[in-house]
């Protein structure tokens, strides 16, 4: 009776755990999103440029790219959530401080400061932690899940904020929402020390303690070298730079070319969302019976093979077809978010599983730098032929899936 009481209480636990951590991830999520309607405004009110208004965008996505390495490296080696809790620390201040900024020189620097708090991939290495082997899948289709609901939702309560309350309220209520986040982590996620990852089994499951680990310096020099890790963490910059950036345009040109209004484009990316996030749960369980493998080369072909479309689109100028194009890349795309984080879950945990802050963590840091030039590429080659991002995305999307055939055959 005492062990299935004890059983059933850690397993509520480690469902309260998720949830808090799913949390902190969706409101930092709102934080990185919610300011792109109203951003150029409040840089226009501090007498800025658009000169200015890159280097805004640019410096948060470069200090989260520099430090998102180090700071999972450090939850690895002192503990997840004492480094978690540091990062939403220097996010909160930065976010505050980009509330009072008086001048473009400080906004830009309490951006530096707000990105510089890079705790994304050690919040996806708790929530690995918290799966058995073969629910892997599913915890990153949730922590995918929470992700883009915060992103795609900042993106649509932005404006609005900023519109009644003023720009500047953006950055108040994201502070206040990722000090509320902290303190439930503070809280709830629980860690006890231990002599080795092995005596304290890492690889624990709903509400089990995680123990604080001590990585061995050539173990992460092994897992960077390792042939398949790159090829998986090249895959998924890949998927980083086509998301980003895709979003985006698909905004820009419903606009600009088909003059759908701010409001009509909010219910259209809507419609956007739910397909995506639908598949991002589907994918969920089909990785776990599947494998992520074949969902990765099923989600590259679906977008290929509607994204060839765009390319009547081009010539007709067709709605209905750009939609249906939107409709089916959105489709793909949520199968590849999944199956792209639960491959690069499983090669670390097979290289060794005390490694997976050190290696979401240089995963993200490069994911984050091409998610921050997508957008730029994409918005130069627009300027040349208002089609041709969509012939780049395919042709980046089929370099991926010769990629993604090459890592299979390698792991056989």
């Amino acid at each position: 009776m005492e062990r299935g009481s004890k059983a059933r209480k850690d397993t509520a636990f480690a469902r309260i755990t998720v949830f808090v951590i799913l949390f902190s991830n969706f409101f930092r999520s709102i934080g990185l999103s919610v300011i792109e309607i109203g951003l150029p405004r409040f840089i226009i009110s501090l007498s800025g440029t658009l000169i200015s208004y890159g280097l805004v965008i640019g410096i948060f996505s470069v200090t989260q790219s520099v430090f998102q390495f180090p700071m999972a490296a450090l939850s690895d080696k002192y503990g997840k959530k004492k480094i978690v809790l540091m990062g939403i620390f220097i996010y909160t201040l930065g976010t505050f401080l980009c509330y009072f900024s008086q001048s473009i020189l400080q906004f830009i620097i309490f951006r530096a400061i707000q990105g510089a708090g890079a705790y994304t991939s050690i919040l996806m290495a708790i929530v690995a932690d918290l799966y058995e082997k073969e629910e892997k899948g599913k915890g990153m289709s949730y922590f995918s899940i929470s992700f883009t609901l915060g992103y795609f939702g900042g993106v649509m309560i932005g404006g609005y904020i900023a519109y009644y309350l003023g720009f500047r309220y953006i950055f108040l209520i994201s502070g206040c929402l990722a000090t509320i986040s902290g303190l439930l982590i503070l809280i709830f996620l629980k860690e006890k020390h231990g002599k080795t990852a092995t005596q304290n089994n890492n690889n624990n499951a709903w509400g089990e303690e995680t123990s604080i680990l001590h990585v061995n310096t050539n173990e992460l020099k092994h897992l960077i070298r390792d042939f398949q890790y790159k090829m998986a963490v090249l895959i998924n910059c890949i998927r980083w730079f086509t998301f980003s950036s895709i979003v985006a345009y698909l905004i820009w040109l419903m606009q600009i070319q088909f003059g759908l209004n701010e409001i009509e484009t909010s219910y259209l990316l809507l419609v956007l969302i739910l397909i995506y996030i639908s598949f991002v749960i589907v994918t969920g369980r089909l990785v776990d019976i599947l494998g992520p493998r074949k969902i990765m080369i099923l989600g590259q072909a679906i977008i290929i093979s509607f994204g060839l479309l765009f390319i009547v689109v081009s010539f007709t100028l067709s709605f209905l077809l750009f939609i249906i194009a939107g409709l089916f890349s959105s489709l793909g795309l949520g199968m590849f978010e999944t199956a792209g984080n639960t491959n690069l879950l499983k090669k670390i945990e097979h290289v060794n599983p005390n490694l997976k802050g050190s290696g979401f963590g240089l995963n993200n840091s490069l994911g984050f730098f091409c998610g921050a030039i997508g957008p730029i590429v994409l918005s130069f080659l627009g300027t040349l032929n208002l089609f041709l991002p969509f012939y780049f995305i395919g042709v980046l999307i089929s370099i991926t899936l010769i990629l993604t055939i090459i890592f299979v055959k390698s792991l056989n």
